[in-house]
């Protein structure tokens, strides 16, 4: 029975997630005729992305032909270049180190790299192993690679020893070694190290459109008959948007680790790729690292979905052959250590509308350790988007949510499927079970709203829903949610953090109205006589059901007594006097003031009172609205002026005639029986007698 494993994209992209075949592991591990591959470690998903790129798998051997005896390094470099069949059995590899590394380091060897014009590296990951310098060999474990000849092992330890990454001229980097496993003790024949890192961070600056020269030394690796060691990088490049030239359509690519010993004797070993969902013409690409495989062994393949691949030789029986993609220094066509393979598979191997694949590993002759697997597949691209309208609500008003899925791909994305999860909304609302759709169908399934449906390229599904504010607020007061699209490809996918993929409206208590306070400023007796006082009143009244705090109205200072509130103070400040306080619910403060009219008849006394605050009927007066000013109080200080006595009617005997007197206000009346002055004394002191006499307090 074939071994395999399925590795969904549930979780985060990126994910390092062990997928283990626990019975195949407990078999390897007894030291028995293994019952499957020897999986060390199973493949398990370091990357997994929707993207406009692609990604480029590069590497190189850090052993080499040895340069004496003469005759043995002639023979093992006509066997690099495929002149011969021998193998590195028959060659005592060595170091080789072309970087010109400054650090100390046991190897050194180069590639190069080259992403397209205006893309940018999302991700790098640095795959490394070979030999670990021992064998098994019945139950003794001897220090070989091989057991044609003695290795001989370096410093240190596989595991933990740094490799040193260099890219384009920048740093020299050690790595931080993460997975690094070894092949167990008791496993019989020659034993195997793998280890990796994520080395993102190295290629941020890169330059695009050129060659980039990457460096990598110091890959722990033996010496000697039948040793290999190298290393391989894979880099995810991408664009923000679609790419006519270089990424027409969204592809998701994936990144695997695993170490497998896939020995001749073994079943096929199979990693079901998943969550995808293949659509259009787009190529189809995989691509592998494995150690010792040999150029002059046959009967290893690997297969997609069952179909056999054929390599960069076209060779479908002999896929593991040592030949590393992207070497610079040294670049053998058979480098005796490792393969860094990149191929494109075969359109309907793969068919229309799949979500998944199975990659296999499979041997009949030649055994080779797998360590690393990329794929890269065209998918439809789904862009999210929400919005709530309004941002900001108060309790107990409508809040409406709109989610667009627009499919901005030209290939068609069937069955696509999102929910958008209300758990974190109805702490504070309740749903009013009103979504609906333009196209597919929705339905709730408490607390998710769920969409299903078919995008046509370009064409958008708008889906809205409402939910009330409750009153009062019950929860956090934030209706945060998220759009979670189950369907591949999509910006909110599981765990994503676009912040298009949610909306976090904010409830905030209704700001109580600020009560309208109306102001009145009347006297008792607008006319009086010079000298004479009279009460003036200003009154302060809220008709609303809410009490107004925090008012000041100021008016000027005038003779007479100090005002006299029913709430709140008055104080002087300077020529004004002001009053603060607040004004109850459906009452009035009146203010009390006697005010002395001026001296002088005729001339007026002006109290207008101001508002400090807003909203009353007093503004500052170049606020005021035209008309009569209920905010102003005027007093008229009176005088007297003489009249003509009445005509007698008509047939009435005329009375003698004689002069009267006329008390008055303001204004411009003429008087009478001008130029008797002395005479205007006197009526004068009678007219201020009669006047006091007729005073109203």
């Amino acid at each position: 029975m074939p071994q395999s494993w399925r590795t969904g994209r549930r979780g985060p992209a990126r994910l390092v997630g062990a997928l283990i075949a626990v019975a195949t592991a407990a078999t390897s591990l007894i030291g028995a005729a293994p019952a499957a591959a020897v999986v060390v470690e199973p493949f398990a998903k370091r990357y997994d992305e929707a993207l406009y790129g692609d990604f480029i798998t590069l590497g190189n051997s850090v052993l080499d032909c040895p340069s004496t005896p003469a005759d043995e390094a002639a023979a093992c470099r006509t066997a690099q270049s495929g002149g011969s069949t021998a193998n590195n059995n028959q060659f005592d590899m060595q170091y080789v180190n072309t970087a010109g590394l400054s650090s100390p380091v046991l190897n050194s060897s180069t590639g190069k790299v080259r992403i397209p014009p205006g893309a940018e590296v999302a991700y790098a990951r640095l795959f490394w192993g070979g030999n670990d310098g021992t064998y098994k060999l019945g139950r003794n474990q001897i220090q070989r690679c091989d057991t044609a000849g003695v290795a001989t092992s370096p410093a240190g330890d596989p595991l933990s020893t740094q490799p040193v990454i260099k890219v384009n001229g920048g740093a020299e980097t050690p790595v931080t070694v993460q997975n690094a496993v070894r092949t167990p003790s008791e496993v019989g024949g020659p034993h195997y190290y793998t280890a990796e890192a994520d080395v993102t961070s190295s290629f941020q600056a890169m330059a695009s459109g050129s060659d980039v020269p990457v460096s990598v030394g110091n890959v722990w690796a033996p010496t000697g008959k039948g040793c290999v060691g190298g290393w391989s990088l894979t880099v995810v490049y991408k664009y923000d948007a679609p790419n006519a030239q270089y990424a027409p359509d969204r592809r998701n690519v994936y990144v695997y680790g695993g170490h497998v010993v896939q020995q001749s004797k073994d079943p096929d070993t199979t990693i079901t790729v998943d969550g995808f969902y293949r659509t259009g013409d787009g190529k189809l690409r995989a691509s592998t690292t494995a150690y010792e495989g040999d150029a002059n062994v046959s009967g290893d393949q690997f297969l997609v979905n069952g179909t056999n691949i054929a390599n960069s030789a076209g060779s479908t029986n002999n896929f593991f052959n040592s030949h590393a993609e992207g070497c610079l220094d040294p670049c053998d066509a058979n480098n005796f250590s490792i393969d860094a393979e990149t191929v494109d598979i075969p359109a309907g191997t793969i068919k229309q509308g799949a979500t998944s694949a199975d990659l296999t590993f499979r041997t009949k002759g030649d055994t080779y350790v797998p360590s690393a697997l990329a794929f890269s597949v065209p998918v439809p691209d789904l862009e999210v988007t929400k919005t709530a309208s309004p941002k900001t609500v108060h309790p107990g008003d409508t809040l409406t949510y709109t989610v667009k899925a627009k499919n901005i791909s030209r290939l068609p994305y069937p069955n696509a499927k999102f929910t958008d999860d209300l758990t974190d909304t109805l702490d504070d609302a309740t749903y009013n079970g009103d979504a609906k759709t333009d196209t597919g169908k929705v339905d709730y399934d408490a607390p998710r709203i769920g969409f299903q449906g078919d995008i046509a390229p370009d064409e958008t599904a708008t889906i809205t829903y409402s939910v009330t504010v409750n009153d009062p607020v019950s929860g956090d007061g934030k209706l945060r949610n998220n759009v979670d699209v189950s369907s591949p490809r999509s910006n909110c996918e599981a765990g994503s953090t676009d912040p298009a993929c949610g909306v976090t409206p904010e409830v905030r208590q209704r700001p109580e109205a600020t009560p309208h306070i109306e102001i009145s400023n009347i006297p008792a007796d607008p006319t009086v006589a010079p000298c004479a006082s009279t009460t003036n009143t200003i009154t302060l009244k809220n008709s609303s059901g809410d009490r107004r705090e925090g008012v000041e109205i100021e008016w000027p200072v005038r003779a007479g007594g100090t005002p006299q509130t029913s709430s709140g103070t008055v104080t002087k400040e300077g020529d004004v006097y002001v009053w603060k306080g607040d004004v109850p619910a459906e009452s009035k403060v009146r203010i009390v003031q006697r005010v002395r009219a001026s001296c002088t008849p005729g001339k007026v006394t002006v109290l207008t009172v101001t508002a400090r605050a807003a909203k009353t009927t007093c503004p500052p007066v170049d606020e005021r609205a035209g008309g009569s000013d209920p905010c102003t109080s005027v007093i008229t200080s009176s005088r007297v002026q003489a009249r003509q006595a009445l005509a007698p009617e008509s047939g009435a005997q005329a009375a003698p005639q004689r002069a009267e007197l006329a008390t008055t206000g303001t204004g411009t009346p003429t008087l009478l029986y001008t130029g008797i002055s002395v005479v205007l004394c006197g009526l004068g002191a009678l007219a201020m007698a009669m006047t006091r006499g007729r005073r109203r307090d």
